[in-house]
């Protein structure tokens, strides 16, 4: 049988004609393996180079974010395996542009550049490198982020194109690559050092995942040995799935973690953890913080103060590539870095939930989701139990399943009524909820700042005036003038209530509910997926309301378990 050898990564695929390869975005035809889906891209829009994320490249600019479907690699927990692990539930709405079309939306949305990022460019090479060769023609600047498992041909054809790279790191090991299907770790570290020699602006981030910290050090180590001066983006894990919290470290592990690797590289970052000071780029030569950053969801970063100028006060410059700026733009909660993907995830759990369990079905209505713009909405839908079911009538009847979205919509909001008037009459207490950290308050418009309410507590978070148009960081001053009478926290990693409350202490966070030991871990179900919130309403009302007489939590995870065996419905956790 004819077969064709791939080279745009280090598999080396022999394809043979008419089959595809191992990541499914190429195919044997007239003697050489092409794109499936050429020029084609899932999701193009605006974002902060920071939410890629890049930290030392045009810090504070806006580029334009594209991307298509596939990986060559299947990495556990990967945040965008709506794309990468089953890229046919989404081939519907892949949108073929031309490369100058693609360029021409970039210079509109007022981009300094173009990104590939999300999904893995190697499954779209000849596109990534046509997109690359029209950005420069009208001006624009061009990146990417990668594993980096390509080989010599494909990274050979990237450097003189790239602008800059994030290679994403699984860790240093031959064996954490076999986890994720390549065969050795050798062809990612290869890709750091030959794209650095070529110039590029590299960055680098590697996942931590607990237990696994001689890993990120190893890496770090490999990358030393290229440049020292490499940004390395240590990303904590992130649940995201149910099961999966072992995994996860938590936020002191991973602080100590990046102070070990501190002492190999210059510049070190930590990622997905809230209240971290380790996003902030500090002069290399005495220490003072040039740029200030803060938490900004899963890989993201937001920068809150820039230092003006190109040197440092102390007369060194700035170590970053391109120019700064301290302007921001917000965006859409559900569109920016690699936030697209949650709410894909969460479209894909409403439909499951509703009896839509047919992937072609499911990525029709994400596909007219997509080309709707619907992502840029979908949180305000969504922030309330009633808006919830409202999207998931919305989306079920999309999925050809509107009377089982109705019954599953209806019985949830009755579910979520009975314990609504349980609390009735029996006052609201006030309630700070805070992300990790006591000093990171959820922002108001959160779907979890309306739990509070459903559950007969007043979430005082109202009250602070923050939002994704004003995240300053909040202070002890003003989360006690608030007068919480309980606190809870929504955690990324697991992190117990002693551990929280001491964090509370060292920030000086010293309100009645800490006093009283009156804080909490947020509750989440366990075994409900994205429907786990009406069982932590129940939670959160109980603790409110001891006397109420609520159903316990685990009563109503059953509850919902039954109501979507009833509509011929499934649960999903993501990834």
């Amino acid at each position: 049988m004819l077969t064709h050898e791939c080279r745009c990564c280090a598999h080396h695929c022999l394809i043979p004609e008419g089959e595809c390869g191992r990541c499914g975005m190429y195919r044997g035809a007239g003697g050489a393996a092409v794109e499936v889906f050429p020029d084609s891209y899932l999701a193009r829009y605006p974002t902060a180079i920071e939410t890629v994320p890049f930290l030392h490249f045009w810090p504070g600019h806006a580029f334009y974010a594209v991307s298509s479907v596939g990986c060559n690699l299947s990495c556990p927990g990967c945040v965008s395996a709506i794309l990468t692990t089953d890229p046919g539930t989404l081939t519907e709405a892949l949108v073929r542009l031309p490369p100058d079309n693609v360029v021409s939306e970039a210079e509109a949305a007022g981009c300094r550049g173009i990104l590939f990022c999300i999904n893995e460019p190697a499954v779209s090479l000849p596109t990534v490198l046509r997109l690359a060769d029209a950005a420069h023609d009208a001006g624009l600047l061009f990146g990417c982020s990668t594993n980096g498992y390509l080989g010599d041909e494909a990274t050979c054809a990237l450097a003189p194109l790239l602008d800059c790279v994030n290679v994403g790191l699984k860790g240093a090991s031959d064996a954490c690559y076999r986890e994720c299907g390549g065969a050795s770790a050798g062809p990612a570290f290869r890709t750091v050092r030959a794209l650095h020699e070529a110039g590029v602006h590299v960055e680098v981030s590697a996942v931590y995942v607990r237990g696994r910290e001689d890993e990120v050090v190893s890496a770090a180590e490999r990358v030393a040995a290229t440049d020292a001066a490499i940004p390395f983006q240590i990303m904590r894990f992130m649940p995201f799935s149910g099961g999966e919290e072992e995994r996860a470290p938590a936020a002191c592990e991973a602080e100590d973690l990046a102070e070990t690797v501190s002492s190999i590289l210059e510049n070190v970052y930590l990622f997905n953890t809230p209240g971290t000071s380790r996003l902030s780029t500090r002069c290399p030569a005495c220490g003072r913080i040039l740029i200030r950053r803060a938490f900004n969801g899963p890989m993201g970063a937001r920068n809150e103060w820039v230092h003006p100028g190109e040197r440092c006060a102390c007369g060194a410059r700035v170590p970053v590539s391109g120019r700064m700026t301290a302007e921001w733009r917000p965006e859409a909660r559900y569109a920016g870095g690699y936030r697209p993907t949650r709410g894909l995830e969460l479209i894909r759990g409403m439909l499951a939930a509703a009896g839509v369990t047919d992937r072609a079905a499911q990525g029709r209505v994400l596909a007219a989701e997509l080309a709707s713009g619907g992502l840029s909405t979908l949180h305000e839908r969504i922030a309330t139990p009633r808006g919830f079911c409202s999207a998931l009538r919305s989306y079920a009847a999309a999925g050809g399943r509107p009377d089982e979205g109705e019954q599953l919509a209806s019985d949830l909001l009755s579910i979520v009524s009975g314990i609504r008037d349980k609390t009735v009459g029996m006052g609201r207490p006030r309630v700070y909820v805070a992300l990790g950290h006591p000093l990171v308050p959820l922002f108001a418009d959160k779907p979890e700042i309306s739990l509070i309410s459903s559950a007969g507590g007043y979430p005082v978070n109202r009250n602070l005036g923050r939002s994704d148009r004003d995240a300053r960081p909040v202070t002890a001053r003003e989360i006690e003038a608030l007068r919480p009478e309980v606190v809870f926290y929504q955690a990324v990693a697991p992190v117990d209530t002693e551990t929280f409350v001491r964090a509370c202490l060292d920030a000086g966070v010293l309100t009645e509910a800490v006093r009283r030991g009156a804080v909490y871990r947020l509750p989440a179900g366990k075994k409900t997926g994205f429907l786990g919130w009406a069982a932590s309403i129940a939670a959160v009302a109980g603790i409110l309301h001891p006397d109420a007489g609520c159903p316990a939590p685990g009563e109503v995870e059953e509850a919902v378990l039954s109501c979507v065996r009833a509509v011929g419905g499934e649960i999903t956790y993501g990834r």
